[in-house]
């Protein structure tokens, strides 16, 4: 969504901010599993005519398990990450970490995919 001020979340690349949505009642046992699985399933792009975009959706990404250490929080995924380019990447590696952040309730976060930080992913592209 566009928002260069940031009024509507933290701001990220290409003049974009971060805009949680919710989902209907879940059950689960960790929090982080569950909001990671809504994140991954959710294909698509874009939701309805709010302006907000799923950068994940091309993506074929798979919760394998997460850890909490201190005030981090460290996901494993498996599959393939797929971005749209340049504005995109940035979208991609936040849209991944505020999701598994916020659901840890920790500070930062740490995504990585096949046993590879996100960052070094998409810097190749």
């Amino acid at each position: 969504m566009d928002d260069p001020e940031g009024a509507s979340g933290p701001t990220i690349g290409c003049g974009d901010t971060l805009v949680a949505t919710e989902t209907g009642p879940v059950a689960f046992t960790n929090k982080v599993e569950a909001a990671m699985n809504a994140l991954l399933k959710d294909n698509a792009a874009t939701h309805g005519e709010s302006g907000l975009k799923n950068a994940v959706a091309a993506s074929d990404l798979r919760y394998k398990s997460s850890s909490v250490k201190g005030d981090q929080v460290t996901v494993n995924l498996t599959g393939t990450v797929m971005s749209g380019g340049t504005c995109d990447d940035p979208r991609i590696i936040e849209q991944l970490k505020y999701t598994a952040k916020v659901a840890a309730g920790v500070g930062s976060a740490r995504i990585l995919v096949n046993g590879s930080n996100i960052e070094e992913l998409l810097s190749q592209k």
